[in-house]
Order: C-alpha cells, then sequence, then structure tokens
C-alpha cells in the first residue's frame, strides 16, 4: 500500500516541475489575389515565435490583477519588408493590447509578399497572442508530524504552495543538508511538529533519502498527497 502511494507521489512531485508558457503566438498571412507567395519573417515561423517569447514581457500590473486575454495583432508589411500600421482589433485590455503592439513594432523587416513575376507588393498579415496569466508552482514540501491516539507518530508529506503555509512553517524551510537532524528529531517518542523542504529538481533527486529513512521507522504512519 505504502509503495503504491510513493510511486503516486513521485508521479504528482515530479508534475510539479514542469512549467508552462505564458502565452502563445502564430502568424497568418492574409489571402490577396495578388500576392503569389506570402511575406515571411526572416528565418521563418520559429524565429518569429524565438523573437516574440524573448521581448514579451507580460505586464506585471496585468498579473496581480489576474487580466488575461487573445491580443489579436493586425499589421502591414511593406514592400521593403519593413513592418507598420499596427494596430489591436478588438481591444483586450490596454496594457496588453499595448504590449503586444510594442513587440510587433519592433519587428525586424520580414521578406515581403510577391506576385507571381517576383515583384514585391504590400500584404497585410496578423498574430494573435495568448495571455495567460501562469500557474502557480507548488513549491514546497511540508513534512508533518503528530502523535497519534495509540502511541504512535503520523507523518504527512504534502506538496503544497509557501504561502499556504502558517508563518511558523514558512520559517521551518530546511535544505535537504539538515535532512538528518531534522528526521533524528522526528524519531524521538512524543516529538510532533514540521518542517519544510523547497520543491525543486535537487529535492527530487535527493527525496528518496527522506522516503528511505521514514519507511525504516517503525510505528509510524506516511501519508504522500497533493495540496
Amino acid at each position: 500500500m505504502r509503495k503504491n502511494s510513493l510511486k503516486s507521489f513521485k508521479t504528482m512531485f515530479a508534475a510539479t516541475l514542469v512549467m508552462l508558457l505564458s502565452g502563445s503566438v502564430n502568424a497568418y498571412a492574409q489571402d490577396e489575389p495578388e500576392i503569389d507567395k506570402p511575406a515571411e519573417y526572416p528565418g521563418g515561423t520559429m524565429a518569429m515565435i524565438n523573437f516574440i517569447s524573448q521581448n514579451l514581457k507580460y505586464p506585471q500590473e496585468a498579473k496581480e490583477q489576474g487580466i488575461q486575454g487573445r491580443v489579436m495583432v493586425l499589421f502591414t508589411i511593406q514592400p521593403d519588408g519593413k513592418v507598420t500600421d499596427v494596430q489591436v482589433k478588438d481591444p483586450v485590455h490596454p496594457l496588453l493590447d499595448a504590449e503586444a503592439i510594442r513587440v510587433v513594432s519592433m519587428m525586424p523587416a520580414w521578406a515581403p509578399a510577391l506576385k507571381a513575376d517576383g515583384t514585391p507588393v504590400i500584404s497585410k498579415s496578423y498574430i494573435p497572442m495568448n495571455f495567460r496569466k501562469p500557474e502557480p508552482v507548488k513549491d514546497v514540501i511540508l513534512v508533518k508530524y503528530e502523535k497519534t491516539e495509540n502511541g504512535n507518530k503520523a507523518v504527512t508529506c504534502t506538496i503544497t504552495y509557501k504561502e499556504k503555509l502558517t508563518p511558523q512553517e514558512q520559517q521551518s524551510v530546511i535544505g535537504m543538508e539538515d535532512l538528518d537532524s531534522k528526521l533524528k528529531e522526528l524519531g524521538k517518542k512524543g516529538t510532533e511538529g514540521s518542517f519544510v523542504l523547497p520543491n525543486t529538481p535537487r529535492t527530487m533527486e535527493e527525496f528518496n533519502t527522506l522516503q528511505e529513512a521514514l519507511n525504516k521507522m517503525d510505528g509510524i504512519n506516511v501519508t504522500y498527497k497533493q495540496d
């Protein structure tokens, strides 16, 4: 039963390490009868996505207020490849709209659209940008231990958010180098309390130390969960 719990806990633990991007982007060229070859960002779509990801900043005020949305940026590509007339279709919020316009306006010259005879022509394009508030990362593991009615000890290891901890628990964050001393404290009969480990890739690598130590302790009921 405990092995299954550990396996499930490891899976949940690993999942918390996955970081999500706060936005995504795609570019589309409008169909125009006279255009034989649409305009193209230098280096192609992936190069454009890299440019935007390096320059797009989710406005801090928008994050704090939980402002999210999909901003559709329209723009014109001149025959010389310059990006002009950048504007937003169906504004979402001034903060997001302004940031999307700022980044598109910074773009280098594109390879312009071409007629069938190879003549560069003016064209229009648009890019949808998705601003999503990043999911908070479960950044700590709360190890809480207390004495049960039969005199044994119950230990609960919970992956959670630091801001959910009590002020006292927030002061009890330790590094993996201090784990041994904390486990000795935990092993003392009648001792109750808690300590907190940072939820990091290093913790994941060394987490077997905690699991193995807890499993060796007689009379201790261990529970693994995710808040």
